[in-house]
């Protein structure tokens, strides 16, 4: 059985998409006979964790434009295929090639924002990605959603699914040991002081940034002391989180940081006396798992795949309720026994996830493709 496995998609900063993309193949598999991963050539970060593989490369410079990649998928991997001798493509992405024969299909679905929330997508990414999440559902072999929650989405939205799915869920890294002259320095760095909440992700509108930090300023009125660290590239629609911050007052206590290094996330999440994280939609949720493993009390929303990945290791919001945001908030960063509950339900809870299992679902999901 020969592999495919199409990365030309995954961004050089590794959120999300890109981290799973990245751990999940560092894992080998000894029932694929030649795996190939085709890469942008920029990419040394992936270029580095695949040291020894098959990789195929394309010139980053004409392929991160987004037409110019549009036509490496429809021409250059059915090539690529016919060339290698290609059994399965997994393209990891929601897009794949549609003229592609004698070839399985595996298509990697993340979540359903495009149909959801789709105010936060461009005109073009929204119906470009609703296009090809409709046609994975009619042509690909099978599907891999990353949660059960994206899954029931997925059904429930476009109601002619021809493919199987299957759900294989993300996980993370084991913790890392921090010194406390390691957490120093990068609490320096950023201007952080002795207690923080810390966010992670993407500034974009699903994140509901502003109802957070909304709910910090209610916080912070009667509990001083604490800052909230905001760790994330800016995405889109962000110059109102911006303003917010300035309006309010909350230059001092509010920090960003801008995209961190992966060792530096695991830092500050080290250091972190609460996690916060309320997104209004998810397909899976990695940074709140990237909190529990790091035994952080976390808060999270109620809402999409996120009490699926949490399990009791976190308590819950309402993400349109500033109120109840914010006495969420102190109730994790001031009830000692709440937090002693949290610390140890992110015990068990962390132990239900790894890459390695993340990796064996995978391929679990090539055999089952590969007899067909």
């Amino acid at each position: 059985m020969n592999v495919l496995v199409d990365f030309t998609q995954i961004p050089i900063q590794k959120v999300g998409v890109g981290v799973y993309a990245k751990e999940t193949f560092r894992i080998p598999n000894k029932d694929v006979n030649e795996l190939f991963f085709l890469l942008q050539d920029d990419d040394n970060d992936l270029r580095n964790a695949f040291l020894g593989s098959k990789i195929i490369l394309v010139k980053s410079k004409f392929f991160r434009i987004f037409f110019f990649r549009f036509l490496l998928e429809q021409f250059y991997i059915p090539f690529l295929c016919y060339k290698y001798r290609i059994n399965i493509l997994h393209s990891l992405h929601y897009s794949f090639p549609i003229f592609l024969f004698k070839v399985k299909r595996i298509v990697t679905i993340h979540d359903l924002t495009f149909f959801i929330h789709p105010d936060v997508h461009t005109f073009i990414k929204r119906y470009y990605f609703r296009l090809f999440i409709k046609l994975a559902c009619k042509y690909a072999d099978r599907l891999i959603c990353v949660s059960g929650s994206t899954k029931r989405d997925l059904e429930r939205i476009c109601t002619k699914i021809s493919a199987s799915i299957d759900v294989v869920p993300l996980s993370c890294s084991p913790k890392i040991q921090v010194e406390e002259q390691e957490l120093e320095l990068v609490k320096r760095k950023f201007g952080v002081g002795s207690h923080y909440m810390l966010f992670i992700g993407t500034l974009e509108p699903r994140k509901n940034i502003l109802n957070l930090i909304n709910g910090f300023y209610e916080f912070n009125r009667k509990n001083k002391g604490y800052n909230l660290v905001i760790v994330g590239k800016k995405g889109w629609f962000y110059e109102s989180i911006f303003k917010l911050v300035e309006k309010l007052n909350l230059e001092g206590n509010v920090i960003f940081t801008g995209f961190v290094t992966t060792k530096e996330k695991f830092i500050l999440l080290s250091g972190a006396h609460s996690f916060i994280y309320p997104s209004i939609y998810e397909g899976f949720g990695l940074p709140v798992l990237e909190a529990i493993t790091y035994g952080v009390p976390t808060i999270t929303s109620k809402l999409s795949s996120l009490p699926e990945v949490a399990g009791n290791a976190a308590l819950y919001i309402d993400p349109y309720n500033v109120q109840n945001i914010a006495e969420i908030i102190e109730t994790v960063n001031c009830d000692e026994e709440i937090r002693r509950r949290l610390i140890l339900n992110s015990e068990k809870q962390k132990l239900k996830y790894s890459w390695e299992k993340t990796a064996y679902l995978t391929y679990s999901v090539y055999n089952r493709c590969g007899n067909i």
